[in-house]
């Protein structure tokens, strides 16, 4: 199956289109912090920002079209915010500020900051979801106002729309390409202030409402960087999450099973695993993760990375995870008879490729693969077949 995961992942590799994207959202990107560094007091807290998500980690399959931009905010006075675990929320943290306001209300140079900042605490000092982003809603408002909604690049202008949706602000852009970026502000928390013991850099911590289980103070705990030293330098891994996000895709019963969770896979399977396991093949790579996602939804359990007390799957439904295990369990079966087959013929190939690639895909795959059998017969100068290579030697008929 190596052959065919190899097509696969070169389908919908999204490196055939990022530059396409990427100039533009760059200078939507810079426009938005420019305007928004106006009002002072974001200017004063704002502390850089970085793609997070799919794209961040090279896993955005086919197009670049949804972008999760995180934009940091430092507060003053690190070592004096109080981080407390919130024993109701798995995973979750409450961030109290009054000693930070203690301290700022004396200095000068924090007189604007200290001013907002009390105004976004509960009565007892806890950072308020619903008041950070009340004004940092505001601050988005008059940055878009500030630039009449649109930005113009390459001599294009492109007009902008906004939107409020759980943590983020998202903006979106239809012309003259069609994409949306979440910007999901994070308080910058250092290594000392961490939960977990063995957190060394500094970490984030999400405005991210729960409908579950609503909770104004409850931020959700971040650890991107250390997620990426998890994930990076694996061989074959991004290659196998990638299939795997792309096999979500296609099958729309599936919608539940978020990006993330997929993600998480693979983080305890590289906690469990030496580095050597990525360097093996493809197929087995992709088969062995298939059966770690059929054991979460067998067991109806997903733990988060960070913190094993949160199921992932708690809130999806057991309607919604029986749908999800039964179509995954078809899809390990595929794959663990299509090697077994001795007598393998395209319509096995078929199977496989229909579990990841839609009808308009598979069609321009054939082309492809029909291009390079017609290139192989005239460098040749004969068409030869053979069942048992591998590459685009082996045409795929739909």
């Amino acid at each position: 199956m190596d052959d065919i995961f190899a097509k696969i992942n070169t389908e919908i590799n999204i490196k055939r289109y990022k530059k396409e994207y990427v100039a533009h959202f760059e200078a939507l990107r810079d426009a938005i912090f420019t305007a928004l560094k106006k009002d002072h007091v974001f200017a004063a807290l704002y502390n850089g920002n970085y793609l997070k998500g799919s794209y961040a980690d090279n896993l955005k399959v086919k197009y670049p079209d949804e972008y999760d931009l995180v934009f940091r905010l430092k507060l003053p006075e690190g070592k004096r915010i109080q981080v407390v675990k919130d024993e109701e929320i798995p995973g979750n943290v409450k961030i109290d500020l009054s000693e930070v306001l203690k301290v700022i209300a004396k200095q000068t140079q924090h007189l604007n900051t200290y001013n907002r900042l009390k105004k976004t605490v509960t009565d007892e000092g806890l950072l308020s979801l619903k008041l950070l982003q009340s004004w940092l809603e505001s601050c988005f408002t008059k940055a878009l106002d500030s630039i009449n909604k649109k930005i113009t690049h390459d001599g294009i202008t492109s007009p902008l729309s906004y939107s409020k949706q759980g943590p983020a602000h998202t903006i979106y852009v239809k012309v003259p390409y069609t994409y949306s970026v979440d910007f999901v502000p994070a308080i910058v928390l250092i290594s000392t202030k961490a939960i977990l013991p063995t957190i060394s850099k500094d970490w984030d911590a999400i405005p991210k409402p729960l409908k579950f289980l609503p909770s104004d103070t409850s931020f959700r705990a971040s650890y991107d960087s250390l997620e990426n030293e998890i994930i990076k330098d694996k061989n074959n891994l991004k290659n196998a999450l990638r299939i795997m996000k792309k096999y979500r895709d296609i099958h729309t019963n599936l919608y539940n099973l978020k990006s993330y969770y997929i993600k998480t896979l693979f983080l305890w399977r590289a906690s469990k695993e030496p580095s050597t396991f990525w360097n093996k093949p493809i197929s087995f790579v992709v088969s062995q993760l298939f059966i770690d996602l059929k054991s979460s939804l067998e067991k109806c359990e997903l733990p988060f990375y960070w913190d094993h007390k949160l199921n992932l799957y708690e809130r999806i439904g057991q309607n919604g995870l029986d749908s999800m295990r039964t179509c995954v369990a078809s899809t390990v079966a595929i794959l663990d008879k299509y090697p077994k087959q001795k007598d393998r013929t395209e319509n096995h190939d078929l199977k496989i490729y229909k579990l990841f690639l839609s009808d308009t895909e598979l069609k321009g795959l054939r082309k492809i693969l029909e291009s390079s059998a017609v290139a192989e017969e005239t460098s040749a100068g004969k068409k030869e077949y053979n069942s048992g290579k591998s590459g685009f030697e082996r045409c795929v008929i739909f």
